[in-house]
């Protein structure tokens, strides 16, 4: 039997409040520019021109769930793309052989954000940004004196693999971004593991004092994050066909405004991979709109803080409405409850 009061929690606007910003979002950019926005085209860039987006979301989230911030996902998206475009341009390694080389490159970053985070106890945005700064000081040195780097592989085999290979115009990336987002999401709500990396990230030491393993599960999360900032970088190189020092920067603060505002999204108000995905395509169709009406550069950054708010805040007003009459019904109670007699 459907449980509609249930249904109607989950689908109000305090459990969802990024479709409902959405929704009005789409519907003042079709009103405004009726012939470029509402069309299928729309629906095609926004989705393929956000999947390294979504990946470098879901590099942030990881540790996110854990109680660990690793601000050095752009570094790690700059240095494995300039690094998998060097070696392929630079040596005679098989494309195959390239991949997996970018691949351990992100692995050697996130245990190295895992060495100083959880081994020397530094905290961890602290670490991790240090750890970004030393990635892109890498970047620069390894593409010398050049602003850019390309390769013909990128409009063969690998690139076609990563991402010019698509259907219906829908690139193959997206589809990787779609099957890593469901791995995510059963490993942290469907499994022991990931619940208690929810709970690591509620209280370490709770957790700690009931067996779980604290330093393993951030310092794995961390490993993770490097490893999906490196797919992240080669996914990059396949869209541009190229890789520059600084690439990843622009992805950084993107991927934490859509993990923060997907973690306004559901019942349970925490980081989860479909709220963040969420988020990213929320944000993408906000920026693409604002393209389309000719904003200035600049505009786009004041929109993702501006939604980040207002999704949050739609969030907490709704849930602060829903709550109140139980909390004025609770102190009714009390006030009214007999006095027991200690005497």
């Amino acid at each position: 039997m459907i449980d509609f009061a249930r249904l109607r929690r989950d689908l109000s606007p305090g459990s969802l409040g990024i479709v409902y910003v959405w929704g009005l979002m789409i519907l003042a950019f079709s009103i405004y520019d009726p012939n470029l926005f509402p069309t299928m085209a729309t629906v095609r860039v926004v989705l393929n021109s956000n999947v390294v987006s979504g990946i470098a979301a879901l590099a942030v989230l990881l540790p996110m769930a854990t109680g660990a911030i690793n601000a050095s996902v752009g570094g790690t998206i700059s240095l494995t793309s300039v690094s998998c475009v060097y070696l392929l341009s630079n040596t005679t390694l098989p494309t195959l052989v390239v991949v997996g080389i970018t691949i351990a490159i992100g692995a050697a970053i996130g245990l190295a954000n895992a060495f100083v985070v959880v081994t020397l106890k530094i905290p961890s945005i602290i670490g991790t940004l240090a750890m970004w700064l030393i990635c892109d000081a890498l970047t620069l040195a390894l593409a010398g004196n050049l602003s850019s780097l390309t390769a013909p592989q990128l409009n063969g085999e690998l690139g076609r693999f990563l991402y010019l290979n698509s259907w219906q115009d829908l690139t193959v990336a997206l589809l990787y971004l779609v099957m890593l987002a469901v791995i995510i999401g059963t490993l942290l709500t469907q499994t022991s593991t990931g619940r208690n990396a929810y709970a690591v990230g509620f209280n370490p030491d709770v957790s700690r004092n009931t067996g779980v393993r604290v330093n393993a599960l951030q310092a794995g999360t961390l490993v993770l994050s490097g490893v999906l900032g490196a797919f992240a970088g080669m996914v990059l190189v396949a869209q541009t066909a190229g890789a520059a020092p600084g690439d990843g920067t622009s992805y950084l603060l993107p991927a934490f405004a859509a993990v923060f505002l997907g973690a306004t999204q559901f019942r349970l108000k925490r980081f989860t991979a479909w709220g963040t995905l969420l988020a990213v395509f929320m944000l993408g169709t906000g920026t693409y709109g604002l393209q389309l009406a000719g904003a200035a550069e600049w505009v786009p950054n004041v929109f993702q803080g501006v939604a980040l708010i207002a999704a949050i805040g739609i969030s907490r007003l709704i849930t602060t409405k829903t709550l109140g009459p139980s909390k004025r019904k609770a102190r009714r109670i009390l006030r009214t409850a007999p006095v027991p007699d200690l005497a």
